[in-house]
């Protein structure tokens, strides 16, 4: 989905309806996705927080400015003064608890990656359908103006047909003696679902739509998750997608996509987090762009976009069936690399 779709200026905002927003995990990603947005953004309302333990909720909405903590997670999708529940809990509780939202009659907004797996994604997204209520995986990038000028130039035939892509994440990533979720498989670990997700994320909105074949290849840590692995997708016309993620202890951060047309190319170094610095550029024949790219956190641009969306009754383009394609995706990548068991237990 490209048209259609609210963007929003850095000038202006809409004023919105209150929203008062519950958060699932007094997680590390809270803070920058959830509370220092709704600190610059009209509409949103830190309601409510509910962590493994209630003191531990009590201290995060102490320091963060939520109105109150909730005694666990049922008393918070459950409660009458939530109406978005954001999910930062680790992937294996995703599914769990977004239906139980949206079956309580929340809108749900859901880090990435949304699922353990697709069988599971389309569980959530039949209890949205049911509950009538929206549910949207929140890969905030997909919302700043750097990445939208990415999908401008292609729409706009600045490059011609795109006939390939190259797209990385890699950040290490320190087990932490055992305790890092992104190390155990229980928990949904692994370098390409935490960040070739991004890659993947990148190539999909370019690309709209399942390939035609998918190659894979994998490098495991000694828990049985994948440290690095690198997959090349195949669509019509020959057209291909290199992605790669490593969380390899001493791996520099690197994150890029690079789009080739027939006519021209472009380069993104840095669409994940633009907002720290970022470099995008246009080549295509005599033309040379280098556009402006706004430092306005990709979170902030997230928030009042999906905040706006929800009020003005608007589509986003990181729901629906944009969640299923995604995870099918990615699912189809571990299948490649002889990994299906990371990803669905049988």
């Amino acid at each position: 989905m490209r048209g259609n779709v609210y963007r929003m200026t850095e000038s202006t905002a809409p004023k919105v309806s209150p929203m008062r927003i519950g958060c699932l995990g007094a997680a590390r990603i809270t803070p920058p996705a959830i509370v220092h947005p709704s600190k610059v953004r009209p509409g949103a309302v830190l309601q409510v927080v509910a962590a493994r333990d209630l003191s531990r909720a009590q201290a995060f909405a102490d320091t963060h400015g939520f109105a109150r903590a909730a005694d666990d997670y049922e008393a918070l999708v459950s409660a009458d003064d939530v109406d978005l529940v954001y999910n930062a809990l680790p992937i294996n509780l995703h599914a769990e608890w977004c239906i139980k939202a949206l079956e309580a009659g929340k809108h749900v907004l859901c880090e990435k990656p949304f699922a353990m797996n697709a069988q599971e994604a389309r569980a959530v997204l039949a209890a949205a359908r049911k509950a009538g209520k929206r549910v949207i995986e929140a890969f905030h990038y997909r919302y700043h103006p750097g990445y939208l000028q990415v999908l401008a130039w292609i729409d706009a035939g600045e490059i011609g047909s795109v006939t390939a892509i190259d797209a990385k994440f890699n950040v290490a990533i320190d087990d932490r003696g055992g305790e890092e979720i992104r190390h155990l498989p229980e928990t949904g670990g692994g370098a390409f679902m935490d960040l070739g997700c991004y890659p993947l994320s990148w190539t999909l909105n370019i690309m709209r739509g399942h390939p035609a074949h998918i190659q894979a290849r994998a490098e495991l840590t000694s828990r049985g998750v994948d440290e690095s692995l690198s997959a090349e997708l195949t669509y019509p016309g020959a057209i291909k997608a290199k992605l790669s993620a490593s969380m390899a202890h001493g791996q520099a951060f690197a994150a890029s996509l690079h789009v080739k047309g027939t006519k021209g190319e472009i380069d993104f170094i840095n669409p994940l987090a633009p907002h720290y610095g970022a470099n995008l550029t246009l080549k295509a024949g005599f033309k040379n762009v280098t556009a402006r790219v706004s430092r306005i956190a990709t979170y902030v641009w997230q928030l009042e976009t999906v905040l706006h969306a929800l009020d003005a009754a608007l589509p986003l383009p990181t729901e629906g069936e944009a969640i299923l394609l995604q995870q099918e995706t990615l699912d189809a990548i571990y299948d490649a690399a002889g990994l299906r068991g990371l990803r669905y237990r049988e």
